[in-house]
């Protein structure tokens, strides 16, 4: 998604990805990102916690406001509160 965030910056169209990858997004380097340290497939928490999901969507879009150079890459300090593993061992 960091190429595509690229060619839409380019347009002129000011773009921020919500990462769950950090060691990637920092390889690809988009115009902007925060990660949050949750599991793969979940850049916005968990199902249904609309609370969650409008922080996160709020403290992405505060980073398009306020970010200072190219390649920008925020943590946001939010947990997801039980191992990644127990999500796959059913």
């Amino acid at each position: 998604m960091g190429l595509v965030a690229r060619v839409v910056e380019a347009a002129g169209i000011p773009t921020v990805l919500v990462s769950t990858g950090r060691d990637l997004t920092a390889q690809v380097l988009p115009p902007r990102s925060v990660f949050v340290n949750f599991p793969m497939g979940n850049p916005f928490g968990r199902a249904g916690d609309t609370a969650m999901q409008r922080r996160i969507l709020l403290d992405a879009l505060h980073v398009v406001e306020t970010a200072k150079r190219g390649g920008e890459l925020l943590d946001l300090p939010y947990e997801w509160g039980e191992p990644f593993a127990s999500l796959v061992s059913g």
